[in-house]
Formats: C-alpha cells, sequence, structure tokens
C-alpha cells in the first residue's frame, strides 16, 4: 500500500507539529529519512550520526551545549555528516538559512507548541512502525471527516479538512462530472477558481480511466487510486483520483490538484491517505443521503399513488399533505409517462435528472413507464414541455449510445382533481407515441382527431363500430399472413387512385383491385361507397385507439 522507505515529506505532513514551516528545500522533501535524533545539552551533542537522519535542535539547548556556538555553524557540521533534514525550535538567524541553502539541507521551523524529545518520538515511531503510523493516521483521519459528516459539517467541511492536511486543493465530484464541493483554492481569483473547475475531466474520461486500470465493476475494498493529467493552461496539470463508490456503484470521485511544482509519476503518502479517507467519507455520506433519499422517494411515490387512487372530497386536506413532503399542489401540474430502454441505472438516471430542475417534481416508477408530474405555471396549455422532454430526451440519447424514450404529456391539471384527467391523456400520448414511433415526445394537445378518438374508445359504441368495420381485416391478416389493412391505408392515403396505390405498394394493378375485392366481401362494404369509405377510414383512425386500450 505505503512504500518502505519514510521521505522527510510524510514526516513534515504525518510527524511534526502543526505549524511547521519549511524554511528552504520545498523541492528536497522527497528525502529518505533514516532516524531522529535531538541535539543534546551535554557531549556529544549528536551521539552516532550514520547519515540520513533528521537533527533536531533546540537553540536553548544549544546555547547551553556552548554559548559560542551559531547555528550556521552547526549546519554546516551537519551537512558534514550527511543528514538528510534540520528541523530547528527556535529562532533561525538568515545566515543558517543561507548555509541550509548553500549546502542543501532542507531547514525547517518547528513550533513550540511541542517539546523536541516529543518530536524525534513521533517522527522515530513513523520510521520504526511505519504501517502501524499511517494506519493510525488513516484512522484518526478518517474519525474526522465522519464526525463532519455526523455534524451535518457537508462535503465542504470535508474538503477543507483534506485541503489542510494534505496541503493541496481537494475537489468532490459526482459522477456526471459536476463538482459539488472544493477547497483549498481560496488564493485564486474566482474567475481563475471557474477555469479551474471547468477544465475538470468529463464523466467519460473518469469511467474511461477506471475501466482500463481497475475493470468495469471495481470493487469497494480495492484500493483504486491514480494520476490524470488535468487538459488545462493554468497552475494545476495533474490530479490525484479515487472513486467514490456506494453499493457497488461508481457515485462520485475524490480529486486532489497537483501543481507543476509536486507533478511526480508516483502518489505520496499524503496524497494516498488523503484521497483514500476523502473517498471513504464520501461514500458514506452519500449512502446515508441515499438512504434518507430513498425512505423520502417510497413516502411520495405512495402519496401520489394513494392520491390517484382516491375520490378528492377534501382539497385542502392533500394540498397539506403535499407541502410537508415539498411540493406545492396549489400550482397547476403537467403529467407525464416515460418509458426507456438502453439507459443504465433506470430510473436512478432519472431521478438525477430531475434533481437538477428548479422545481421539485413528483415521480413514481410503474411498471409500464416512470410517472410524474411537473408544475407549470399555466393552466391552459401544457405545449411548453414539448422542448422540456426533448431536452430530456437529448440528454440521455447523447449520453447513452442505445437508448431510446418513449415520452406522452398530458394537459395541465388546474387542481388535484383533475391530476387522474391529465395521467389519463399522458397515457394515450404515450400509447399513441409507442404506436406511430414518429417522435419520441407526444402532447395529447396535439392529437388532434385522436383526443376525441381517445375519448370515444372506451365506449360500447366504438367497440362494435371497430369490430364491425377493421377488425375482420385485422383478422384476416393475421390468420393468412396477408396484407389487406396496409392495402386499405394505402388506398385511401392515395385518395382512391388505382395506379398510384399500386405503386406506393410496389405491386401490379390486378393484385390491387383483387385485394379490394376481398376488402368489400370481408367487410361487406362497398368501397365505390361515400359512407362505406368514412366508416373505414374512421376505422383504421380507431385502430391504434383500441389496440392500446388491450394492452
Amino acid at each position: 500500500m505505503y512504500r518502505d522507505a519514510t521521505t522527510l515529506e510524510e514526516i513534515y505532513r504525518l510527524a511534526l507539529p502543526q505549524g511547521s514551516r519549511i524554511l528552504f528545500g520545498e523541492e528536497l522533501l522527497n528525502r529518505s529519512v533514516s532516524w531522529a535524533c535531538s541535539l543534546r545539552p551535554s557531549p556529544p551533542a549528536f551521539p552516532n550520526l550514520e547519515g540520513e537522519e533528521l537533527a533536531l535542535i533546540d537553540v536553548e539547548d544549544l546555547r547551553q551545549f556552548n554559548p559560542q556556538m551559531r547555528l550556521d555553524r552547526v549546519v554546516n557540521s551537519l551537512h558534514q555528516a550527511h543528514i538528510s533534514a534540520i528541523g530547528v525550535l527556535g529562532e533561525v538567524p538568515r545566515d543558517a538559512v543561507a548555509v541550509a541553502e548553500q549546502n542543501q539541507i532542507p531547514l525547517i521551523a518547528l513550533p513550540d507548541s511541542e517539546p523536541l524529545l516529543s518530536v524525534e518520538r513521533t517522527v522515530i515511531r513513523l520510521i520504526v512502525d511505519r504501517g502501524g503510523y499511517l494506519a493510525t493516521k488513516a484512522a484518526d483521519l478518517q474519525r474526522e471527516l465522519t464526525q463532519i459528516e455526523l455534524d451535518g459539517g457537508g462535503m465542504g467541511m470535508m474538503a477543507e479538512l483534506l485541503a489542510s492536511f494534505s496541503e493541496q486543493p481537494v475537489l468532490f465530484l459526482k459522477d456526471e462530472g459536476t463538482p459539488i464541493a472544493f477547497a483549498g483554492l481560496e488564493e485564486l481569483t474566482e474567475q481563475h477558481k471557474r477555469r479551474v473547475l471547468a477544465s475538470m475531466p468529463s464523466r467519460t474520461t473518469l469511467r474511461s480511466w477506471l475501466a482500463a486500470k481497475f475493470g468495469t465493476e471495481p470493487a469497494e475494498s480495492t484500493e483504486l487510486t491514480g494520476i490524470l493529467p488535468i487538459d488545462s493552461k493554468h497552475r494545476y496539470r495533474e490530479m490525484v483520483v479515487s472513486p467514490v463508490i456506494v453499493a457497488e456503484r461508481v457515485e462520485g470521485y475524490c480529486l486532489l490538484l497537483r501543481s507543476n511544482s509536486s507533478a511526480s509519476e508516483e502518489i505520496s503518502t499524503v496524497e494516498r491517505l488523503a484521497v483514500l479517507q476523502g473517498a471513504g467519507a464520501a461514500a458514506l455520506a452519500w449512502s446515508r443521503e441515499q438512504a434518507v433519499g430513498a425512505v423520502e422517494e417510497k413516502m411520495r411515490a405512495v402519496f401520489l399513488d394513494e392520491l390517484l387512487a382516491t375520490e378528492i372530497a377534501d382539497e385542502d386536506a392533500w394540498i397539506q399533505r403535499g407541502h410537508s413532503l415539498g411540493f406545492d399542489l396549489t400550482r397547476p401540474h403537467t403529467a407525464w409517462l416515460i418509458q426507456a430502454e438502453g439507459i443504465q441505472d433506470w430510473p436512478n438516471a432519472l431521478r438525477q435528472y430531475l434533481a437538477t430542475k428548479q422545481d421539485p417534481i413528483l415521480l413514481s416508477v410503474r411498471a409500464e413507464a416512470a410517472l410524474l408530474f411537473w408544475p407549470c405555471d399555466s393552466p391552459k396549455s401544457g405545449r411548453e414541455f414539448k422542448s422540456v422532454a426533448n431536452g430530456l430526451v437529448e440528454h440521455f440519447t447523447s449520453t447513452f449510445q442505445r437508448a431510446s424514450l418513449v415520452v406522452g404529456i398530458g394537459r395541465p391539471a388546474a387542481s388535484v382533481r383533475e391530476w387522474l384527467r391529465s395521467l389519463d391523456q399522458a397515457r394515450e400520448s404515450w400509447r399513441m407515441g409507442c404506436s406511430w414511433q414518429a417522435s419520441p415526445v407526444t402532447y395529447f394537445g396535439d392529437l388532434g382527431l385522436y383526443q376525441l378518438l381517445t375519448g370515444l374508445g372506451g365506449s360500447g359504441e366504438a367497440n362494435r363500430f371497430f369490430r364491425k368495420t377493421v377488425e375482420p381485416l385485422i383478422s384476416h391478416d393475421e390468420e393468412h399472413n396477408a396484407e389487406l389493412v396496409e392495402t386499405l391505408e394505402a388506398f385511401f392515403a392515395c385518395h382512391g387512385n388505382l395506379s398510384q396505390t399500386a405503386a406506393s405498394l410496389h405491386i401490379h394493378r390486378n393484385t390491387l383491385t383483387y385485394r379490394l375485392q376481398r376488402i368489400s366481401s370481408i367487410t361487406r362494404m362497398d368501397l365505390n361507397d361515400a359512407d362505406a369509405r368514412f366508416s373505414l377510414q374512421l376505422g383504421l383512425k380507431l385502430r391504434p385507439v383500441m389496440q392500446n386500450r388491450l394492452h
């Protein structure tokens, strides 16, 4: 999981007390450190130096050891002993910093919040029991992140903690690539900040990286981390990334941005700790949100089903109940039915899409299709929703190559008493859309004659009329694999012109004449009679309405 050798960067970020400052050598933090030793106030000052140590100096102890000894001379002597770095508690003169820079020795100023011997023991523990120390740090970081979640601090506070821990900007992205929280970009201007956020990789890029490195179904137990380039001209050119996995689904990503100066082919221990614990904390937070959301969604679906199944006696009571669930039922609402195929994780994908809209939308997933009631401002026409529905269709068809949707939209319902009527209209629009397959979106107000036929479709007279006119032809075609219904539709489409009808069907005129005779014989109607022709045309128009009711 982590490298065996302890680096100065790990010591600086994980073991030295908060408030430590690098006076020189930030670019040298990748050096290995084999031990830590502090200056003793009595000889020998640094016993048994073997190289690659972190030397810790308390300026007061240095004065007790030798009042005439200057810190810059000590730095020079330690350089000759091949130490890796120096930490100083107390005032550090400029001469000492200059000698450290001359000898390329990282020099770190330590705060007086912790005794030097305690710092020494902490560093040695990291070096000797590196795995255990890092596991403890990871647990501590996870505990702090979990406490933020339990206290309701949100993803923003989590990002702030991780940015402070790693000293790098941190972002949380949802699966579609939308940033939902970030920290560590405070020093940037708003314009620069927007450019950084806009340069984050797309959902396709992130998913492609994940699939290429870990397969299409990465497990939650797998350590999923990697480095991705950022296609941008700003200071951040790389990111360390880990997916947020909830119930074996990728819900988003935790990102740490790298500046040009910190680019490396390897992920540092600090970066790994931050990004993995950040992804784990986000998974916990989002799973809790999903659990709460699932309960709330079930309550809303039950509410909608009960509303549609109940005769509305007290409208105010339903309005009040809807208000408690976050919906304003005093506004007009329009019913939609949406059938979808080829969309991954449907209907969750629909829920996520609807969550981005300004108004809360009631949703109930049914066997036939997803039912939703969309609030609107005008109770007179829902035609405006055609463009909204087309936008929904375009969103999913552009995201999923094999996506196919059929959307039926009813007229607006001015009050909850009219919701069932709007649903019936949406259902007829949806059924017509499934039958015609001409457009993915069908609005009931555009059905024209079919609005009248839809109203007639449920009557006994319409059923008897359909059985007398067109149904015998449908039965004949099914039994004999014939094409009489298609022939009759072409005949009317060509206004009774035999030559045009034969050409459109790609058959001989004599064949057409024989088929028309069979139609007259089966229906017992004379195609030369105007009333008979109208009856057969009306029967053909009723056909999709009657068949949809049968299904």
